[in-house]
């Protein structure tokens, strides 16, 4: 397949690239975007065959979490069973922004995101092009990293081309990205709370909002 790539401006997306984008996610397809940390690979959520072909693209196996985008902090408590005090406190203190969340999923939640353990990552992510897509779209997208599984972090979209070029719908070129690194990943359904990968938000940081393990 030939993939798209469609420029738009990285502090004021242009509203018909957006409209494109949203449709390919609505219509099952595969968009790379910039987030404020790296390239996603987007795709509607909570459409299975959508999900699979994310898996397929990038070579991962099932079981291994997808992290899930979403435009705001209020869709996330229709992806889980419950929202802890706590786990507020981190949504109110770093979203939007690097940081995910893993919390316990809901029924609404495909076992497709869902681990075999039953949860999900969240996040909310910053950055202009990312959040103009996820409120176009209104639901929860995909967002795992737009490179092949243990690839290179995709920072820009010349890097998302030579990764996955070919294999998904649509490249949005909103040039590099702020941040670089990929976000950090807090299992909050444990107690106390375990950092499971360390990224653009300290350690330091979050243990003022939480106890950590």
């Amino acid at each position: 397949m030939k993939t798209r790539v469609l420029s738009v401006n990285p502090t004021q997306p242009e509203p018909e690239a957006i409209r494109e984008a949203s449709q390919v996610l609505s219509q099952g397809g595969l968009v790379a975007f910039p987030t404020d940390t790296l390239y996603a690979l987007g795709a509607n959520a909570l459409d299975p065959r959508a999900v699979e072909r994310v898996l397929t693209v990038k070579g991962r196996h099932h079981g291994k979490p997808l992290s899930v985008l979403l435009p705001s902090a209020a869709l996330a408590s229709e992806l889980t069973v419950e929202l802890p005090a706590a786990v507020r406190g981190l949504m109110e203190a770093f979203w939007p922004g690097p940081l995910t969340v893993v919390v316990r999923a809901s029924s609404k939640a495909s076992p497709v995101i869902a681990t075999a353990g039953g949860t999900v990552g969240l996040r909310v992510p910053a950055g202009p092009v990312a959040r103009s897509l996820l409120a176009s779209f209104g639901g929860p997208v995909i967002g795992t990293s737009a490179n092949k599984s243990g690839g290179a972090d995709p920072g820009d979209a010349r890097a998302v081309q030579k990764a996955i070029g070919g294999q998904i719908d649509l490249i949005l070129d909103g040039g590099r990205v702020a941040l670089g690194i990929p976000s950090t990943v807090i299992d909050c359904t444990s107690e106390p709370a375990r950092i499971l990968r360390e990224g653009a938000v300290p350690r330091s940081e979050l243990a003022r909002s939480i106890p950590l393990a």
